[in-house]
């Protein structure tokens, strides 16, 4: 029986830590700077996330260099990926850049960030941005309002974000000759690294890294 996503992440181990209180990655505090401001402390104790002003070391895990999404993929004869939708079209992501999949709640809200940043959760003590991602691949074909979805949770590079999906869909195993480097897609191509043919369809492989790259500069 083939589980589903859910399911499939569910059952994974993967020993998310707390954050510890007075600590924050860089990648965090670079985030808090550029979107939360001068509100950052008032915004953070209401939520419940605790955290110093002051700039902490990274612990052991963070500074460790993390090899490139892109780079694990191209070197493995097969990866496992996570389908979603956006409108009628479909993507996938890594199963490796993925802790979870939770549902849709309501972010808190940060006035000056752009549309593709709704917002900010708790989740397990961190700071967790949720990054739209019909907005930031300039998906326009979606009719579900954006209070609906689902959450797709990766952790890369030290920062820990919610990507806002309209619907998980399926698991797959790709080879490596399923994947396709280089080719232009019909999505915003600076966060879609690749192709994965399926069935006849091609569907675009959501770069994480690029986004947590983009978000931060």
């Amino acid at each position: 029986m083939v589980k589903s996503p859910e399911e499939y992440f569910n059952d994974q181990d993967f020993s998310i830590k707390p954050q510890e209180t007075g600590t924050f990655t860089s990648a965090e505090r670079t985030f808090m700077q550029k979107y939360l401001g001068v509100d950052e402390e008032e915004l953070l104790e209401s939520m419940g996330i605790e955290g110093g002003k002051e700039q902490q070391p990274d612990s052991a895990e963070e500074t460790v260099a993390e090899e490139a999404m892109e780079t694990v993929l191209r070197r493995e004869s097969e990866s496992q990926m996570v389908g979603f939708f956006i409108g009628d079209q479909e993507f996938v992501i890594p199963t490796f850049t993925v802790q979870e999949v939770i549902r849709y709640t309501e972010p808190a809200r940060l006035p000056m960030a752009p549309s593709y940043v709704s917002g900010i959760i708790n989740l397990r003590g961190r700071v967790t941005p949720v990054v739209v991602l019909r907005d930031i691949l300039a998906v326009h074909n979606v009719s579900r309002p954006v209070s609906e979805g689902a959450y797709i949770i990766c952790r890369r590079q030290g920062l820990q974000i919610g990507l806002h999906v309209e619907k998980v869909h399926t698991m797959y195993r790709a080879r490596q000759n399923d994947l396709e480097w280089g080719v232009e897609f019909n999505a915003d191509s600076d966060f879609v690294c690749g192709l994965m043919k399926h069935d006849g369809d091609l569907l675009g492989i959501v770069s994480v890294d690029k986004i947590v790259k983009f978000i931060l500069r």
